[in-house]
């Protein structure tokens, strides 16, 4: 079996997935076989104090991730991590930080792909949320921004309309936040909370003291304000993009590609979406999300 598929889209463009079954990866070059990869985290060793935080694609992950270290360091000060190493879809499992010390251990897994010592041991699960208009931008911005193997070379209206039809990377839009949404309701013993990008745009100070009471670290506003500045959008994206070598930028981005931190905006929909996309996107989502009780903000 292939470590990675090679597609079509419609339009003649090439779509590179990690064959997960019934989850499509990214095709990251440290996994050669996602379906085994799958099953031996679900076995992952966790400790009582990891913290697992999941989501959709450019749902805020990499921001959360940046401000549940903070808390956990009771510190506003950026420390270089071996994110990667943190990440479960990209690293095998004996490449992961080993459970010597608490964890953010990243992913964006579907429900019935997390450890089960999420259960076992109560682990603390964070579950991301941002309204599809500027998570679908965001993601062509990432994965059009991608060389090699991870670049998707459509336009923005073939993408649009593959993730209309599809979805790309973890599959369709639509199934995931419905699975999501269907799963967290059901279970009355996962520990978690719902955090949404536009509620941490709008408010980072309550956010993070949300997220701070959920863990249970009980820091005090004070540091909750000290990491919502140290966390804002254009301090984070400095502090980041210097940290990154600069020979890895070019493995992996094309020139002037935006790279993990672009816009951080809310809204920013409105300068792609055309009119006629807008309203094929409404009535795709009243059609499929009828039922749901999700609510996003778009502006």
């Amino acid at each position: 079996m292939p470590a990675y598929l090679e597609l079509k889209d419609k339009f003649g463009n090439a779509m590179r997935f990690g064959n997960g079954g019934d989850i499509w990866f990214p095709p990251f070059p440290m996994i050669k076989d996602y379906r085994q990869h799958i099953k031996e985290l679900r076995h992952l060793e966790l400790r009582p104090d990891d913290v697992i935080l999941t989501g959709f694609p450019k749902t805020g992950s990499h921001w959360h991730h940046e401000i549940l270290h903070m808390l956990l360091a009771g510190s506003p000060e950026f420390v270089r991590k071996p994110e990667a190493k943190e990440f479960l879809d990209f690293s095998p499992k004996d490449e992961l930080l080993p459970p010597d010390h608490p964890r953010v251990l990243f992913t964006h897994f579907r429900y019935h792909h997390l450890p089960l010592q999420v259960w076992e041991k109560k682990v603390k699960v964070v579950y991301l949320t941002r309204n599809p208009k500027d998570t679908w931008v965001s993601f062509y911005n990432h994965v059009h921004g991608h060389t090699g193997v991870l670049a998707y070379d459509a336009s923005w209206n073939q993408y649009f309309e593959t993730m209309m039809d599809m979805g790309y990377y973890y599959g369709d839009w639509f199934d995931y936040v419905l699975d999501w949404e269907a799963k967290l309701s059901a279970d009355k013993e996962l520990n978690f909370i719902i955090s949404s990008f536009e509620d941490l745009k709008l408010d980072p100070v309550g956010q993070i003291e949300k997220l701070d009471k959920f863990l249970g670290l009980n820091r005090g506003r004070e540091l909750c304000e000290r990491i919502a500045e140290a966390c804002k959008f254009t301090n984070m994206k400095a502090v980041k993009d210097a940290q990154m070598p600069s020979e890895m930028k070019g493995k992996i981005w094309k020139e002037n590609a935006p790279g993990f931190y672009r816009k951080g905006e809310v809204g920013d929909w409105k300068n792609w979406f055309t009119v006629a996309q807008n309203e094929a996107f409404d009535a795709l989502y009243e059609k499929r999300m009828a039922g749901s009780q999700l609510t996003f903000r778009y502006v």
